[in-house]
């Protein structure tokens, strides 16, 4: 009876351990592991940018990418996604069009999301239009418009992520969208401690309903900025995988090669641009990187992985 008793109490208690554990505990790591996953944004932008991140994805250390559903090439990305069995591949949800001569609408059409185009029929250069012009009712129908399209292209996303950040740097609402909708699909959506703090604390009756302590969130996010790319990719990265902590790290990053095609994209931009994205490229296929995350025992995981733990 005593030994009954135990393991009625083990039982009650068993919830509150597993709630416990921590991310790379979920996934069978020891509590202090570095978790990292090296993610291409961007997919379907252009050829370029599919080529380049698809030979990364195959034979360089990035192991999980998101596509942007409205431009040009997502079908070509789509394409290229069922090549790689299990593929880590998210949305990135792109409420904007920040290129010269290379422009794209929203994929639910301009009539059923005004506010998302702008006279030209071409989503916005930056975030700051969109929080003006867009409802967050629009701003789901569109989520839900490029999820779907990609469905149709043959892709079933692990994960939700936001391209420039217009989801997070916008209203509340959107943000409020973006969770839910990846709560419906049972997919993480990139977030982390800053955006709960921020955003959903201050809001709490949009995200009533919402399980957002159940999201997997980002301990540690790098991604570089103009200064860093001045001052060299290679350092800069080299100094973010030697600062990788324990929890989960995200190193976001743009491949492409610096081509023509390349170079016709991002015309009249000084960062983001071809070199830059070939730079990222150079870096994430190198040896120096492999041997950096031996080093520093990094352990590389997925969205798809992550996804599993919630």
């Amino acid at each position: 009876m005593k030994n009954l008793r135990y393991f009625l109490f083990l039982l009650a208690f068993l919830p509150s351990l597993a709630f416990s554990q921590n991310l790379a505990e979920k996934l069978g790591y020891s509590s202090d592991t570095k978790l990292l996953i090296i993610h291409a944004d961007d997919l379907g932008v252009s050829h370029s940018e599919n080529s380049a991140t698809f030979e990364a994805l195959k034979n360089g250390l990035v192991n999980s990418t998101s596509m942007m559903v409205p431009v040009a090439w997502s079908a070509e990305a789509a394409a290229m996604a069922q090549e790689i069995p299990d593929l880590d591949i998210g949305i990135h949800i792109t409420l904007t069009n920040e290129w010269e001569d290379f422009n794209w609408g929203p994929e639910a059409g301009r009539t059923a999301v005004p506010g998302l185009a702008n006279q030209m029929g071409h989503m916005y250069a930056d975030c700051g239009p969109v929080a003006i012009n867009a409802s967050p009712e629009e701003v789901e129908i569109e989520i839900r418009a490029q999820i779907k399209a990609a469905n149709q292209m043959g892709i079933t996303p692990t994960h939700l992520d936001s391209h420039m950040g217009c989801i997070f740097y916008g209203r509340p609402e959107y943000l409020a969208s973006y969770l839910k909708i990846a709560q419906e699909l049972k997919i993480p959506a990139m977030i982390n401690q800053q955006m709960i703090d921020n955003i959903v604390s201050p809001n709490s009756l949009l995200f009533a309903g919402l399980n957002v302590e159940n999201f997997p969130l980002v301990d540690q996010l790098f991604m570089a900025e103009p200064k860093d790319y001045e001052a060299g990719m290679e350092a800069y990265y080299t100094n973010s995988l030697n600062n990788l902590t324990s929890g989960l790290n995200v190193i976001l990053i743009h491949l492409a090669f610096d081509d023509e095609e390349m170079n016709a994209v991002t015309k009249g931009h000084d960062t983001y641009h071809a070199p830059w994205r070939q730079a990222d490229y150079d870096f994430f296929t190198s040896e120096k990187a492999r041997e950096l995350l031996k080093k520093n025992k990094v352990q590389l995981v997925t969205w798809r992985e992550v996804g599993k733990t919630m």
